[in-house]
């Protein structure tokens, strides 16, 4: 793909119409970072950008079209000169598939609702070339008396203010920004009865902005943290489509789980942004090259939602715990449900021999705790296979500590 190409294709029904665009910029790389950016529009309209975090690795970019009528369409990419790291590289596109979420679909309502992204303009005219760049959309569902609550989530790149490095990954067991940025409430009949967003100062402000694609609200990133507004000032736009639900009985990394390039990208981010370790020390909270961290996948049960909690990891004969028992280290919030425990350098998952949970405080009501999985990263930063390792425990005030797995002899 030189600097313009075009795709044809047919919808069998009117919608809300989505690609998948798998794409590469050879040259390009998030870790310098050198940015390749391509622009898309349908039928010469519906304008968005895409930023190629992913560099020259092949990966795939899920992008919501708006509402379109059944029949032919085209898709027009372009490289975006302006924004394109020089010299302007060449982009592969491997593979483009499209689709439509017909009017009929259980999940029509959730596409039909999905905000579009303005990306962040605080310290240039295009910050999300290298930093906290949006990723990935995805959603869940919770019911109020008769009415449905959607509530979309992005993943950013990074968090360059807000939560540090160490409580990244000791609260929240990751390296990106999870933020939920719209929320709306529709009655039985698909009614909108309340759409609201994260504002700054994680402040929930009613929406009153304009609208794109024929219905989708317009939001802008507006901090260095992921919050958003209702205002726009950067021109450039993403319009994320719903990759997925946030998966039935695990916590919001699971998504994370199941779209592995984003290990890579923050990975790449946190090298070029923050002073690591060079060899990882577990005696100390200070950070290390992500590798160096087993990280945990953990779902609380209500009673357990504000618990503060830490995991230990056994390696040999010595324990490491993910928060120093410092408590303000501790995931103590509803969705902070994840953890990574710093391990001794060179560690594998043959050495890793017990999990165990400790509720920091003394629970009023026994609190169960799940382990959904527990893994560590492979050379190129992406999730190796999960141990063997599942299991609840349930915590109390007698016993505030309880080991969730341990390895049997021979395995």
């Amino acid at each position: 793909m030189g600097g313009e190409v075009e795709f044809a294709f047919s919808l069998s029904a009117p919608g809300e119409a989505w690609a998948a665009l798998t794409l590469a910029a050879p040259g390009t790389s998030w870790w310098r970072p050198k940015t390749a950016v391509v622009g898309l529009d349908v039928d010469g309209c519906a304008r968005q950008e895409i930023i190629l975090a992913g560099g020259e690795e092949p990966t795939e970019y899920l992008r919501l079209l708006g509402r379109l009528s059944s029949g032919a369409h085209r898709i027009r990419l372009r490289i975006h000169g302006d924004l394109t790291a020089l010299p302007a590289p060449e982009v592969v596109a491997y593979e483009l598939r499209t689709g439509v979420v017909a009017d009929s679909d259980p999940v029509a309502p959730i596409w039909r609702h999905a905000p579009v992204i303005h990306y962040r303009a605080l310290d240039s005219r295009l910050d999300s070339l290298a930093t906290d760049t949006p990723l990935l959309l995805f959603y869940r569902t919770t019911g109020r008396g008769e009415d449905t609550v959607v509530e979309y989530h992005v993943i950013y790149s990074h968090e360059d203010a807000g939560t540090d490095l160490t409580g990244l990954l000791a609260r929240w067991g990751h390296t990106v920004d999870i933020e939920w940025v719209f929320r709306v409430t529709l009655g039985r009949s698909g009614r909108v009865c309340d759409e609201e967003f994260q504002g700054p100062a994680h402040d929930t402000v009613r929406f009153a902005g304009r609208r794109t694609m024929s219905g989708h609200p317009i939001l802008q990133v507006a901090t260095r943290n992921g919050m958003v507004t209702d205002h726009v000032v950067c021109p450039y736009r993403a319009a994320l489509a719903p990759a997925c639900r946030q998966p039935e009985g695990e916590p919001r990394e699971g998504v994370l789980h199941r779209f592995p390039w984003i290990y890579r990208v923050t990975a790449a981010e946190v090298h070029r942004q923050a002073h690591l370790e060079e060899v990882a020390d577990p005696a100390t909270p200070v950070p290390a090259d992500p590798r160096a961290y087993l990280y945990l996948h953990c779902k609380r049960s209500t009673g357990a939602a504000a618990l503060p909690l830490e995991a230990a990891v056994r390696v040999g004969g010595a324990w490491y715990t993910s928060t120093w028992g410092r408590r303000d280290l501790a995931p103590d919030e509803p969705d902070a449900e994840s953890t990574a425990v710093k391990l001794p350098a060179g560690t594998t998952e043959a050495g890793i021999s017990a999990i165990a949970l400790h509720a920091m405080e003394p629970p009023r009501h026994p609190a169960e705790v799940a382990l959904v999985r527990a893994f560590l990263l492979d050379h190129r930063y992406r999730p190796r296979a999960p141990l063997p390792a599942r299991g609840t425990v349930r915590l109390t005030a007698v016993e505030q500590r309880r080991t969730v797995w341990e390895r049997r002899l021979g395995i």
